[in-house]
């Protein structure tokens, strides 16, 4: 595949009126040629554009052409420069060619307030705007660039995931997780800090208030942490018919993972999950885990979010030999694992360096625009949902994040 759809933004022209790449490929080498003599920057770009910028090295074993294409296609829909992080989740033990579609928005570099102006300004599809989902999204982002309102510094980012389902629908719905402060209950301040979570957040995103038996649930899943350990990300499916409340909890140890379920009320009277957990201890340096908390409790079905620690991006050497564990144990094809291998890469505004990760910083970071720009493509984590008296299921996500180098720190390389 050529090269000329990454740079299509490039022209000060609308994408619209350039077209997509399937309609350059027999043009004139004359267009080609002069369009690559200009490295593009990637700061700035909509959703849609970063999708662009990245797609010759989409493998089509994880992501069909079509199911890019409608990517692309609700991407146009976010017209503002709202996202610099990106993603892709696809399950690994199935042959199908599909992936859902995810990004961030970020509290900091005018991110959320790009999308709190798309959502209130009528550059939004309008039939969008008409679905109350929406317009609780918009009322969820107006109040989070408040700076009187509890949301302001509490939700660090939002994260916008759309279900292959969703991707083709006339409105897509999307799932919603909120970035927060590391969450604890060890003290009542503690309690008085979690508030904002039950009173203003959820309610926002999901129209009715966290019942009082739900919060009660939220609170105990909180209050029985083991030492150390503090909730990240809290999620609403508001696309699936399961209710509850997602909870992605970090720094948890493996050896604490189902000491503290039990202390929840989950049990799994045939002891799969303890063999996992051990096996998942050996092979992987960074486990986050996901339960989803009802009016009952914990549910039975558990994710275990699987990565290397530092984050080293593209330059992780590990994966290769987890995926290996995972084809052997029959939830990852094989042809997966060598696609996502591929995947991995960088493209740097300034090609004539050597990429040095220590030199660079997540761009939403950076207070002004006076750096040099990294897209890094990388697998972020991968995912083992376990549920008792169920087959074991692999989801691997992978990612596009935009990276910056000050100009400071070239002057000083």
């Amino acid at each position: 595949m050529n090269r000329f759809g990454e740079y299509n933004f490039e022209c000060n022209l609308p994408t619209p009126l350039l077209g997509e790449l399937h309609e350059f490929r027999d043009q004139s080498r004359f267009i080609v040629e002069r369009m690559l003599l200009r490295k593009p920057s990637l700061r700035g770009l909509t959703a849609r554009q970063y999708l662009s910028s990245i797609e010759s090295y989409i493998p089509e074993e994880i992501i069909s052409p079509q199911n890019y294409a409608e990517m692309k296609t609700l991407a146009s829909s976010f017209t503002s420069c709202i996202t610099s992080f990106f993603g892709f989740e696809t399950r690994l033990n199935n042959p199908d060619a599909s992936s859902d579609y995810l990004f961030a928005i970020s509290s900091m570099k005018g991110e959320r307030e790009a999308l709190r102006d798309m959502l209130e300004k009528g550059c939004f599809p309008i039939k969008c705007m008409d679905l109350v989902v929406w317009q609780h999204i918009r009322d969820f982002t107006k109040e989070w660039t408040n700076p009187n309102s509890l949301l302001y510094n509490n939700v660090f980012g939002l994260w916008l995931e759309f279900d292959k389902a969703e991707l083709s629908s006339p409105i897509p719905i999307p799932c919603i997780f909120l970035q927060t402060p590391l969450l604890r209950l060890d003290t009542p301040k503690d309690i008085e800090k979690f508030t904002w979570l039950t009173t203003s957040a959820l309610p926002l995103l999901t129209d009715h208030r966290v019942s009082k038996k739900l919060e009660k649930q939220m609170k105990k899943a909180l209050k029985h942490l083991p030492k150390g350990v503090g909730l990240m990300d809290v999620g609403v499916m508001l696309s699936r018919p399961a209710s509850g409340v997602r909870y992605c909890l970090v720094k948890i140890k493996p050896q604490d993972i189902i000491p503290y379920l039990t202390r929840l009320g989950w049990s799994d009277t045939k002891k799969r999950f303890t063999t996992l957990i051990k096996e998942l201890e050996t092979k992987v340096t960074r486990v986050v885990l996901h339960i989803t908390i009802t009016e009952e409790g914990a549910d039975q079905k558990i994710g275990i979010e699987c990565s290397f620690s530092p984050n080293r991006y593209h330059l992780e050497t590990q994966w290769a030999t987890f995926l290996d564990y995972l084809v052997q144990k029959g939830v990852c094809l094989s042809e997966k694992k060598e696609a996502l291998l591929s995947f991995s890469g960088v493209e740097q505004e300034n090609e004539h360096n050597d990429f040095d990760l220590a030199s660079y910083q997540v761009s939403a970071k950076i207070q002004n625009d006076a750096f040099s720009s990294a897209l890094v493509r990388f697998i972020s984590h991968i995912k083992i949902i376990y549920t008792p008296d169920a087959p074991i299921e692999a989801k691997a996500y992978c990612g596009a994040r935009l990276l910056g180098k000050s100009s400071t720190s070239q002057e000083g390389a």
